[in-house]
């Protein structure tokens, strides 16, 4: 039951043990000692008579051993079970196959395949051994990359369907169908014609057409696919043809949902094309540059104001401004490098610069109001900079005419008699003048509220944003809000032009009324505004005589609570126009409220720092609700106020350095309008 040569223990047996070879001996035994498998003999008892070369290389026996060392050679793992079976076939000689392992001495594993059968013309059997390594190693890959291809065609996260050249479905993995909705089965039905979308079909089968045809590599569309419950899916397809040596098996495709991003696309262009549309028609200019100085964009209003010429006439000239750009003065000119986009783009921070435009054309130079700022990208990169331009032409013009009248009024309300500017002149004009002031400081003050500098911030958040612009819009709260945010920034400047307009337009009228007015009056024979040091008891006393003749009519009967208090420098006129006012509101207060006995006090007593003045009656008195009303604009309880007195009272106190209110315990209960003033006037208002 030797696994062993009877003869030797040489490669080859002994001539007495080899079966009768054929006629041409050298060939045969070539073919024995050149053979690629491991050829032996074994007599029927199982002993081995004849092994070949390869039988010792396969077992890694070294010429110091035998073959009955074979069992060396095997795998550990597997050589008690060929030791095993190979005693079974000595003891019962018959055909066999079986399968093993060896294990060389450098470690390396190989496969085997050993047949037994029984030698033809000879007694006993023939055995080869086979080494199969290659074939087992060839199937462990393909198992892999079977293994590899099912995992991946069942996990992948698109979906992948193969079709035949009709569009029939023949294979799809799960996320196609969780893609489109439908069960295996159902899915299998469909054909890809019967999921596309009407309107894409002809442009789907005509791309796949050419891909048949070898026109093409690929086709890589955008369309839309049926899901199973009626509503259609945006998918980005891309499919190639699969060949098998020269034959074109099928064709597969990978689909991707792209329905969010057409959605998100959908809605970007439709913000931006708020935001254009918004930035078109804002009524201010609007001039970016990049980071040479160019000109790179711009509005409509840009167009008007800087005669920019049209984008394709303009497409070559970096710098289209068809203008000239002065210093307020309108002589000094402004180099192109000191204006605001320039110096904006050097790092300033541009705020209300005053400038004069003057067409090329010969059209009227414009004055303009400017804001810009730098534009920095998320890496602290200069992107360029942005201004924002307001034309303050009608605004300047309308302050300049407003200047010039106030300066004839407070001429005229000077040379004017003072019986008759008590009775005209410091009440008709006065509180005239008073309203246009009203008007003036709440279109300057509306102006310096302007939210048109939030257009430059917005610009700059915006290209902040860089090549992310679109998510910026889409996804951020902030984005989100861009237009919305516009379009009440839009709002709020169209209100206030039209404010300004009507206040603009209210001045005319008013300014015309005081002409007339001034045209019946003698001039006065002092200049305005200019500070005095003068009695307190002194302005008083002239309030009162102004207004005496109207006392003795209305049988008002005056109380004086004068104490001892100190001179004080200031514009008496303005406190004079200030107690006038309040002594004839208290006069017609005491009318009113129908009494008898219809009192006016005067009190002047000393506070800190300063002096008060109170005009105290015992008249109509005023309601709490109205307390908080009483010096806003146009506010006024007589048929014949215009509501302009108290409150243009309330800003001349305020200019002088002081403060004017009220006190009421109610209706029947009278009031006291009370005047604290400065000793010695705040520098802002003697400058």
């Amino acid at each position: 039951m030797n696994r062993n040569a009877s003869a030797s223990r040489a490669a080859g047996p002994a001539q007495s043990a080899t079966p009768t070879l054929p006629a041409d001996a050298a060939l045969a035994r070539a073919l024995l000692y050149s053979a690629p498998v491991a050829i032996y003999h074994s007599d029927i008892q199982g002993n081995l008579t004849y092994a070949n070369p390869e039988y010792w290389r396969i077992f890694d026996l070294s010429p110091e051993q035998s073959t009955d060392d074979w069992a060396q050679g095997v795998h550990p793992e597997d050589r008690a079970r060929m030791q095993s079976t190979w005693a079974d076939f000595c003891r019962r000689p018959r055909p066999m196959q079986f399968e093993y392992r060896t294990l060389s001495r450098d470690g390396a594993v190989r496969f085997i395949s050993e047949q037994v059968a029984p030698a033809h013309g000879a007694c006993g059997f023939v055995g080869t051994i086979s080494d199969f390594t290659d074939l087992v190693t060839a199937r462990g890959d393909l198992r892999k990359a079977g293994t590899l291809f099912r995992n991946t065609f069942d996990q992948a996260p698109i979906g992948i369907a193969y079709s035949d050249r009709n569009g029939a479905l023949l294979r799809f993995n799960a996320a196609c169908c969780t893609l489109l909705g439908f069960a295996a089965d159902d899915l299998a039905a469909k054909s890809v014609g019967e999921l596309t979308h009407a309107e894409d079909v002809a442009l789907a089968a005509a791309q796949l057409e050419r891909l048949w045809d070898g026109e093409i590599p690929f086709v890589d569309i955008e369309k839309r696919y049926r899901r199973k419950d009626g509503s259609y899916l945006w998918v980005r397809t891309t499919t190639a043809l699969v060949h098998e040596d020269s034959n074109t098996e099928c064709s597969v495709e990978y689909l991707r949902d792209i329905s969010q991003r057409k959605e998100l696309s959908a809605a970007l262009l439709q913000q931006q094309t708020l935001l254009k549309a918004v930035i078109s028609e804002l009524p201010l200019a609007l001039l970016a540059c990049d980071v040479a100085g160019n000109i790179t964009h711009y509005n409509h209003a840009a167009v008007e104001l800087y005669r920019i010429k049209s984008r394709d006439a303009s497409a070559s000239d970096p710098y289209p401004l068809e203008v000239d750009v002065f210093l307020p003065d309108g002589v000094t000119p402004v180099p192109r490098d000191e204006r605001p986009l320039a110096r904006a783009l050097h790092g300033e921070t541009i705020n209300h610069i005053e400038l004069v435009v003057a067409p090329h054309d010969s059209a009227p130079p414009r004055t303009t109001s400017s804001n810009a700022c730098r534009l920095v990208g998320p890496d602290g990169q200069t992107l360029g900079a942005v201004a924002v331009i307001q034309d303050t032409t009608e605004r300047k013009q309308q302050d300049m005419e407003l200047e010039r009248v106030h300066k004839e009024l407070m001429t005229a309300s000077r040379q004017a008699g003072m019986a008759e500017v008590a009775t005209n002149v410091l009440h008709n004009v006065g509180n005239i003048l008073n309203s246009v002031n009203i008007s003036a400081s709440l279109v300057a003050e509306r102006l310096r509220q302007s939210k048109a500098a939030g257009v430059s911030r917005l610009a700059a958040l915006l290209l902040e944003q860089g090549a992310q612009v679109g998510q910026f819009m889409t996804d951020d709260e902030r984005g989100k809000r861009v237009p919305e945010y516009l379009a009440a920034l839009g709002e709020q400047l169209l209100a206030d032009q039209r404010l300004a307009l009507e206040e603009l337009a209210a001045l005319r009228d008013h300014l015309e009324h005081i002409k007339d007015t001034v045209a019946m009056q003698q001039s006065y024979a002092k200049l305005c505004g200019v500070t005095e040091v003068v009695e307190v008891v002194d302005l008083v006393e002239d309030s009162l005589r102004l207004n005496a003749g109207a006392f003795a009519r209305h049988g008002v009967t005056l109380r004086r609570e004068f104490e001892a208090v100190a001179p004080i420098t200031v514009d008496k006129h303005k406190v004079l126009q200030i107690l006038v006012n309040l002594v004839r509101n208290a006069k017609y207060a005491c009318d009113e409220s129908g009494r008898s006995d219809k009192f006016i006090t005067l009190r002047i007593e000393n506070v800190a720092h300063g002096v008060r003045i109170s005009v105290i009656d015992n008249g109509v008195g005023i309601p709490a609700e109205n307390m908080g009303r009483l010096f806003s604009h146009g506010f006024t309880t007589r048929l014949s106020g215009h509501g302009f007195g108290l409150h243009s009272g309330a800003l001349a106190a305020q200019e002088l350095g002081g403060t004017l209110r009220a006190e009421s315990d109610g209706p029947g209960c009278g009031a006291a309008f009370i005047l604290d003033l400065p000793l010695v006037p705040p520098a802002s208002a003697r400058a």
